[in-house]
């Protein structure tokens, strides 16, 4: 069997979503690999299919797109993915070590290390040399030690070791590989010490606590946010696990969470801890508690009702006085303060956590966001530099401007576009409150006034979906399914996103006119033509022109004179 590598799976999944044709240049632009790269997989794909599929080529001025039996057969091969029909890259291969040498309790060795990627000895110590080089442009300060008699080891902080071993799992789960994640759910399981936590029981059963634990907290966490720590608890305890600590090391870890033990989130770790022993007898020490405590209460919340709380009655002063500074030194106007201010507390208050302890929350649409909204975006990094992190003794990057910039754009007031037929467009958003508000602030700028009849998760959508009347849905999820008419777009709205949606109303504007018009034409024509079945021919070839896309092209570009 030809081996897969990760450039390979790409490319196949890239094509796979095609619903147009696209040549090779666009594709190796998209992907960012060469043409000749490109062409490379693209012999290994094939090579991949069963002999009665046909190749997948690259149509002259036309490009690539798959047909039913080659997607069928496509989605078979990514199916079939596992740990010896696919090669790791370097950084794979990187980062399946990582975790390996933080979570295992053996000791481990060059040995070992080659087996468990596969790769040759030389290649384990080039990669290991790999390993203490990006350490040291991390910001964790975790050093790669070894020695004879307890192997490869990392030395650390302990609360270092997490905050480095949770933005290595975010790296590894908010980009994900199918080839390299079926490798590292088949391999991790089989190192020692880890087989309890990562058993199927397990991992179902922490898949099932996201209900509870926001019963437990009166809080939404974000859905991403929340499946991503249930996804890497096992990790991050067993990471706490490996190191061998003194007393006195975990009395000084004890009082660094002494600020968490006051918060809701530990109580919610508790019950989390009690179920789990209850259910498979796995014992959580007070460490470990306050860890789970410290995610929950780092992870960014769709909904909170302890935002008027006392406790954060400073946080929200200051956020009122970073509101009006931002409207002093700007142009922008803003509806809905009181709803902006509550739904900044509820984000800041796990920015202030996030800052505290280190676990890092990036922003996948910081560069979307700098780049559409450039003025918003710098006129809140400007104001939150001399309010905020004065204030609250922080540095905020670019992924936190960036979370802010959303917020703040959700609650820009809007200035309606008029002349469009009204429709009942519903959107769907699993990004987070402030993601849904932006997106809705940018759909209102393309849509007829009126029409967005709401904005819901894709759990909420489906529970009452039964009982709408939709003309269109707009979904950021490439995953949603209905019998509506679905648009995906990109929660910061692409040129190409804006054309969809100027396409999809200019199209069926068209043809409930077309429809409409119908029995005008046939009066019209009947006094030219004589025949009632020319007529009716005459009229229905005019209504196909109507809804043509080289007539709506032509619309779109500037008007009927073109077609003359």
């Amino acid at each position: 069997m030809v081996l897969l590598d990760k450039s390979s799976y790409e490319l196949l999944r890239y094509v796979m979503r095609l619903t147009n044709p696209e040549t090779v240049m666009s594709i190796s632009r998209a992907l960012g690999q060469s043409r000749r790269k490109i062409y490379y997989h693209l012999e290994k794909i094939n090579d991949s299919l069963p002999s009665d599929v046909e190749p997948i080529v690259s149509i002259p001025r036309e490009g690539i797109l798959l047909s039913d039996s080659q997607k069928v057969a496509c989605q078979l091969l990514l199916d079939s993915v596992d740990s010896y029909s696919y090669v790791m890259s370097m950084e794979e291969r990187i980062q399946l070590m990582t975790i390996y040498i933080a979570i295992t309790s053996e000791r481990v060795t060059i040995e070992k290390l080659m087996d468990l990627t596969d790769v040759s000895r030389n290649t384990v110590l080039n990669d290991l040399g790999e390993i203490r080089a990006k350490l040291t442009l991390e910001p964790f300060q975790v050093y790669l030690y070894a020695t004879k008699s307890e192997g490869y080891f990392f030395k650390c902080h302990p609360l270092n070791k997490i905050q480095y071993i949770h933005s290595l799992l975010y790296d590894v789960f908010s980009h994900p590989n199918e080839g390299f994640l079926t490798i590292l759910n088949k391999k991790v399981p089989r190192f020692e010490g880890c087989e309890r936590l990562f058993s199927a029981d397990i991992v179902a059963f922490l898949a099932e606590q996201v209900t509870q634990l926001e019963i437990d907290l009166g809080k939404k966490i974000n859905h991403y946010e929340i499946e991503f720590m249930l996804k890497v608890l096992p990790y991050l305890l067993l990471s706490y696990r490996n190191m061998v600590l003194e007393a006195t090391e975990q009395a000084e870890i004890l009082q660094e969470f002494a600020l968490i033990r006051k918060r809701i989130e530990y109580h919610a770790a508790q019950n989390l801890a009690a179920s789990l022993f209850e259910q498979f007898e796995v014992a959580l020490d007070e460490i470990e508690i306050s860890l789970i405590a410290m995610l929950l209460l780092s992870y960014r919340k769709d909904k909170d009702i302890h935002t008027n709380s006392q406790d954060f009655a400073e946080m929200k002063e200051g956020l009122e006085r970073f509101v009006d500074e931002f409207l002093r030194c700007s142009a922008f106007e803003i509806d809905n303060r009181e709803t902006l201010i509550r739904n900044l507390v509820m984000h800041s208050k796990a920015l202030l956590f996030r800052k505290t302890y280190g676990i890092l929350s990036k922003n996948p649409l910081t560069s979307q966001i700098r780049q559409k909204y450039k003025d918003l975006f710098a006129t809140v990094k400007v104001v939150a530099s001399y309010t905020l992190e004065a204030e609250w003794l922080i540095q905020m990057n670019d992924d936190d401007i960036s979370y802010f910039t959303v917020h703040i754009g959700g609650a820009l007031k809007h200035r309606p576009i008029n002349g469009k037929t009204f429709r009942n467009i519903y959107l769907v958003c699993d990004e987070g409150v402030g993601v849904q508000k932006l997106l809705y602030k940018q759909c209102q700028a393309y849509l007829p006034t009126d029409s967005i009849k709401a904005v819901f998760t894709t759990e909420q959508f489906h529970s009452v979906e039964d009982i709408l009347e939709v003309d269109l849905l707009i979904s950021t999820s490439d995953t949603l399914r209905a019998s509506f008419p679905i648009l995906q777009v990109s929660p910061v709205l692409t040129y190409e996103d804006v054309m969809k949606l100027n396409y999809f109303l200019t199209y069926h504007t068209m043809k409930d006119n077309a429809e409409q018009l119908q029995p005008q034409l046939q009066r019209l024509l009947s006094r030219y033509i004589s025949k009632e079945e020319d007529v009716r021919e005459a009229a229905d070839k005019i209504q196909e022109l109507f809804q043509s896309d080289f007539f709506l092209a032509t619309v779109e570009k500037g008007g009927l004179k073109d077609l003359y």
